[in-house]
Formats: structure tokens, sequence, C-alpha cells
């Protein structure tokens, strides 16, 4: 039998983070002429200005730094990579698709406003006569893609109108339809629920049944022992090893990841005495459409978890609090005095701050630096008529300060935010959010999309600000990450408060049960 086929990589960026790579194979039947691997990369090197991020990279069906090159959008500064033994240049994304490589992203390509088979041959209608789009065979193939993966969505029903599980499925549906060799998943279960999950999860083990490689990202380790064979480590840009994950257990990746024993999460969590001061009080707020009579206090020192689906209501409460979705009843008390949340600026005058929950698209400002974007929402430390009296060196010390309290990894204040890794992406995300002088941290996924080094460096930060007297709401669709930094845990179920746990109570079981509506146990 020979492997080659699909993986499941992580790229930690041009700024030296540990990168991880997590590998789907297909088997494939040596016969009398072995199949050589599908996609081969050989001494691969990337460079970026003052940086290296990948380093003579040499492995079957790569890294993840790779998703780039392999997709046509970067260009490695040495190397070469062959496909079916036979050596490619992929110049640009148009030449790696026509070389049967596609791409889904966590932004999807897709056009929102067309419909479904529209999307999957956008570009690619076939047509009859004198160009007239031929709709009967567009329907009966999209159908035919569709009914493959157990897609049941109306050809005729518009994307913006599904949910991102089956945007997904769309996208994928896209790529077979083209019948790509090699489809690359970018953290494609970021947004999903459990049952959709499970769901790709199966579609992957029906693309490998196909003869498709898969090559998966993502920072999750339960979701790759689920579906990979093999596994490849990159560390600082260098490949550390390649192992079959057979025998592996998670520890044994994260030791190869970052060179060292990783503390457990659960040993993070260290109970913090809670004053019996109420930072923020929420009573029967309601906002329309969203959230329905929520009420608790979240005291100084706390960090509480927010739990629930897609849908239950978790970011729009969060929202709400900053003041960016419409309070139609209820009231929010600051320590003790009621305060009017009718805009962001409300909330950030009154201590407020929050972490959004899509960072490329809510969070970073792409076209500035590190540290314009750490810097943007600080009040200046110069009262000034304009930019010119901007006081460089003090701003300067303000965000190297910030830099060394979070270990935010970046070749220099003036790089662009763009060219740093997902995780000290984030770090720049919370220092903003420290720098704002607010007390009240709403932070939303706030490791998403990180390796679990800096995973459990962003947990371990919450919980410092949490014993020097903030208070922290942390609302994530991970409910390992809300175990490991919860004092409580609030779960809402459509709309509304499904239960608020206590720190005895937390546990995964307990905040899923809230979650899709059951019951807890009273011995869990």
């Amino acid at each position: 039998m020979k492997i080659a086929g699909p993986a499941v990589t992580d790229w930690a960026g041009p700024d030296g983070v540990s990168v991880i790579c997590y590998l789907v194979f297909v088997i494939r039947p040596e016969g009398p002429h072995p199949m050589p691997p599908i996609l081969s990369l050989t001494g691969i090197s990337k460079q970026f200005p003052g940086v290296t991020a990948l380093d003579s990279v040499d492995f079957n069906l790569g890294k993840s730094t790779l998703i780039n090159i392999i997709s046509g959008l970067l260009h490695p500064t040495a190397g070469k990579i062959s496909l079916a033994g036979e050596e490619v240049i992929l110049a640009s994304a148009v030449q790696a698709q026509k070389a049967g490589i596609s791409t889904i992203t966590q932004e999807f390509n897709l056009v929102p406003q067309l419909t479904v088979a529209e999307n999957i041959f956008l570009g690619r209608e076939p047509t009859v006569g004198i160009g007239l789009l031929n709709w009967g065979k567009i329907k009966r193939h999209a159908s035919e893609v569709l009914g493959e993966l157990g897609l049941n969505v109306p050809l005729g029903q518009r994307v913006s109108y599904l949910s991102v599980g089956d945007r997904q499925l769309v996208e994928i549906a896209k790529a077979l339809s083209m019948e790509f060799r090699i489809i690359t998943m970018d953290e494609p279960t970021a947004a999903l629920n459990a049952g959709e999950v499970a769901r790709l999860f199966e579609i992957i083990e029906r693309l490998k049944r196909r003869g498709i490689a898969v090559f998966y990202v993502s920072h999750r380790l339960r979701e790759i022992f689920q579906i990979a064979d093999r596994v490849t480590v990159l560390r600082d840009g260098k490949r550390v090893d390649t192992r079959r994950l057979d025998g592996l257990t998670e520890d044994d990746v994260v030791t190869m990841m970052l060179g060292r024993a990783l503390k457990k999460e659960a040993a993070i969590y260290q109970e913090i005495p809670v004053t019996e001061k109420a930072a923020l009080s929420v009573n029967n707020l309601t906002a329309p459409g969203f959230v329905t009579d929520i009420s608790f206090d979240l005291q100084v020192g706390e960090v509480m978890g927010c739990a629930g689906l897609v849908g239950s209501g978790r970011y729009e409460l969060t929202r709400a609090l900053f003041g960016l979705l419409r309070i139609s009843s209820g009231e929010v008390k600051i320590n003790g005095r009621l305060v009017p949340l009718n805009s962001s600026n409300d909330a950030i005058r009154h201590g407020i701050y929050m972490l959004p929950e899509e960072r490329k698209i809510e969070g970073i400002f792409p076209d500035l630096t590190v540290r314009e974007n750490l810097l943007i929402s600080a009040k200046r430390l110069f009262h000034r008529l304009s930019e010119l009296l901007i006081n460089a060196d003090e701003e300067e010390k303000q965000y190297q300060g910030m830099r060394n309290s979070l270990d935010i990894r970046a070749a220099s204040s003036g790089q662009k935010i763009t060219k740093l890794s997902g995780g000290n992406q984030q770090k720049v995300m919370l220092g903003r959010a420290l720098v704002s002088s607010s007390r009240i941290l709403l932070l939303n996924e706030p490791t998403r999309g990180v390796d679990v080094g800096t995973r459990v460096e962003i947990h371990a930060a919450i919980r410092t600000l949490a014993r020097s007297g903030y208070a922290i709401i942390v609302s994530s669709s991970d409910i390992p990450e809300l175990v490991s930094v919860s004092d409580r845990c609030l779960v809402l179920s459509a709309g509304r408060t499904k239960g608020l746990l206590d720190r005895a109570q937390i546990s995964e079981d307990n905040i899923t049960a809230l979650a899709i509506g059951q019951e807890i146990r009273s011995d869990n």
C-alpha cells in the first residue's frame, strides 16, 4: 500500500511561532507501478522582510505555511513543488486551480446574492446555442454533487440564507464539480456546531474514499486525532518530525510542537478570591431578535464564561453590552450605577471593552502597523491639534511594555499586522483592550485560530488579569476553553438563559447538556 494524499495543517505565520501540521492521507493500492505522492514539497523556504517563515521544509503533502504556497497565493523563496511526481510552478490561484487544487478559506469564496446552483458553477456555466445558460444541466449536475455530500438545500436558495455549515458544503460541492484532486480546508470547524462538525468529518471520509487529498488546517488537536493518519510538526519554520498518530497522544504532539512539555490547561485555573462587589450588573436585558430577559452579576476579579450553540445569542449578548445592538428593555449597572449603552463609545466611556469574534473582519486594521493597531483605542498620551503632536517615543514605550507583557512576537512595532500569525494578532487585540483603560472585558473567541502554545498563554493572561481586578466575560464556542478559565459559566439557548454554573458544576458534559436544552444531572 502507498500513502499519497490529504493533509491537515496550521501555519503560525511569518513571525517564527510554532507551526503544527496534521496530515490526513488516502491509501491507494500500489499495484505493479506504485503511485507517487499526489503532492510533494521539497526544500521549501519562504522569507519575509527580516523573517524566515519556512526553512527548507521537505515532506509529502505538507505544512501549513504552505497553504498559501500550494494555493498559488504566495511564492516560495526556494524549493520545488511536485504534483503526482511532476514539478510544477503555482504562480497564481488560477494556476493552482487548473492543477487540481481547491482552497476553502474561513472567509468563503461564495457570492451571497447568488443561488446555491449559481455559486457551484460560477464562471464556468454550461451554455447552449448562442451562449444561453443551460439551466437544466446546471441544476442536474448541482443536484448530483449536493446529493453525494448529503446536503439537502434548494438549488435556488440564496447562499446568504444558508448556515455557515451549509455554506462550507457548497464550497466543497464546487470543488467536487471541478474534479479537484486536492482540497485544502482552513480552520473549517471554527464556526460550526457539534452536528455540523460530525457531518464535515463524514464528508472528509467520503472524499478520501474517492481518492481526493484533503489538506486540513486546524488548531484543534482533538479533531486531528479523530480524522488524521499522520502528523508532521514544524517549529520555528523547520520540520521537527513526521509520525503516524497510532500510539501518539495529544501531549506527544504538543511536546514536539513546543519543544517542551506543556502545562496542563486544567492546571491554569486557580481559584481567585472574588469580591462581593459587582463590576457589571445585568437585569432582564432584552435585545429584540437576539436575547431575552438576561440577568447576571459579574464580580470584580471574576471570569465568567458564556456558552451556547450557534444562534444561541452568546455573541449578541456581548455586542449588546458593548452598545452595538439596541437594548429595548432591562438595565445595565456598572459599579452600582445605571448607565446607558447606546453606542460603543458609551461602553468604552464607562469602562467596557469588547474583543470581537471575527478578528480579520471586525478586529484588525490590515493597513496599519502592529503598534498602531494596539494603541488605536488608547487615549493619546499627548493632547494634540494634529497628528504631528503624537508623542511617538511614549507610544513606542507603551507598545514595548505591552509586547513584553503579552509576549507579542513581531519583527518591529512598524511591521504590518497582517504579517503576524493569528495568535500574535489576537494578542495585539487583547493588548488593545488593556490599553483602553477599561476594567470590564468582553472577550469573544479569544483563542480562535491560534496554536496550542499561544492558547495556553492567552488563558493564563486572562486568569492573571482577573487576579489583578479585571471583570471578564469569555464568550466561546470552545467548551474546553470555558472549563479552563471560568469561575462561573452562563449557558444560553435560543437567546435565553438555560443555566448559570458555579465552578464545581462546570464541566464539558454540563455545558453541552444545557446548550442543547437538556437538564444537567445532579451527580455531575
